[in-house]
């Protein structure tokens, strides 16, 4: 008996990259799939189909990639969710697997090894190679520190997610449960990091070194 294809949904919300990732899968002779593509987080669950595997574009406007996980996880329960970025930075691929990614994936791969990827997840597939899905395999592989580039702490990470949220210290105290002058310290100590003067400096540099996601900053 033959086994049906597997699905692919592709969820990115820049066209161009969407349908080159596409052609790139669909001609590929590593990847044998059905391919389907979306541009919203929205949009990919609205679609008429099931997903064995789902690339997920981790910096999108609305919902981003990190917010959508679950989103996509409740359509697809059995889905493998793979997050695609243009940066690769440490904290960033930690946080996707943190909120429920199987995996990490930069888009400044080159072609065959991201074919080679996505044929990787695809033999994990109901069908194909069985693994337990209650534990998705990962191969978000951290790269090494940059010379002179220092990890930011897993607390002050967590504070300047806050502060691209627009929360102010007494409501980021109140969600630790700490006294709001550790906090000032915190967001302190998160300035001099990104060698920034204000909390909106910070966060939009932290966006452009890959730190965060791009999003909208409130």
């Amino acid at each position: 008996m033959t086994l049906p294809l597997p699905s692919v949904v592709l969820v990115d919300d820049h066209p161009m990259f969407r349908k080159g990732l596409r052609m790139m899968l669909s001609t590929s002779d590593m990847v044998q799939a059905h391919i389907h593509e979306a541009s919203s987080v929205a949009e990919a669950i609205a679609l008429q189909c099931w997903a064995d595997l789902v690339l997920l574009d981790i910096s999108m406007p609305g919902c981003d990639g990190l917010a959508g996980i679950d989103h996509v996880r409740k359509r697809w329960p059995r889905a493998f969710v793979v997050m695609l970025s243009g940066h690769d930075h440490p904290e960033l691929m930690k946080d996707a697997v943190r909120q429920g990614a199987s995996g990490f994936m930069s888009k400044a791969m080159q072609p065959d090894a991201i074919c080679a990827q996505v044929q990787h997840w695809l033999r994990r597939s109901p069908g194909m190679e069985p693994v337990s899905r209650s534990k998705p395999v990962s191969l978000c592989t951290v790269p090494p520190l940059a010379e002179g580039e220092s990890e930011l702490p897993v607390r002050q990470y967590e504070v300047l997610k806050m502060l691209a949220k627009g929360y102010s210290n007494k409501a980021i105290a109140r969600q630790f449960g700490l006294s709001e002058h550790t906090i000032r310290n915190q967001v302190a100590s998160v300035l001099k990091h990104f060698g920034a003067e204000t909390r909106t400096q910070a966060v939009l540099n932290a966006q452009r070194s890959g730190v965060l996601p791009a999003m909208p900053i409130k």
